[in-house]
């Protein structure tokens, strides 16, 4: 597999995918070409998992569980991609069928509020 970023401009405040990294020099080319040096963009790695509705899943989304009724973040902890929920964690894998992400935490954090 190879492995998909996507970048959050801090700047612009949007989430772009990205299609080219130099880690030469540091910086990453996002889909409209644009290139941001790492200090400007905060990265963000596919899990490779796909939510209920089969949205791809990143490091930093934030997920809506119906079953728990409670947003959630997907982390990266100990070598795995994990679902996180007011201090719970379980293995993204075990949770994916129940998540749908709906945002994540640069452009969305306002839905984790109360939530941890």
């Amino acid at each position: 597999m190879i492995p998909k970023f996507r970048a959050y401009a801090k700047e612009v405040n949007k989430t772009y995918e990205v299609t080219e990294i130099d880690f030469g020099d540091e910086q990453l080319k996002t889909e409209w070409g644009d290139w941001w040096s790492f200090d400007e963009v905060e990265i963000m790695q596919s899990t490779g998992v796909k939510d209920k509705n089969g949205v791809e899943s990143f490091e930093g989304d934030i997920g809506w569980d119906d079953h728990q009724e409670v947003h959630g973040q997907v982390i990266f902890e100990n070598g795995a991609f994990k679902y996180e929920w007011e201090n719970i964690s379980e293995d993204l894998f075990e949770a994916t069928d129940d998540i749908e992400i709906v945002g994540n935490i640069y452009e969305n954090s306002e839905l984790l509020e109360g939530s941890e």
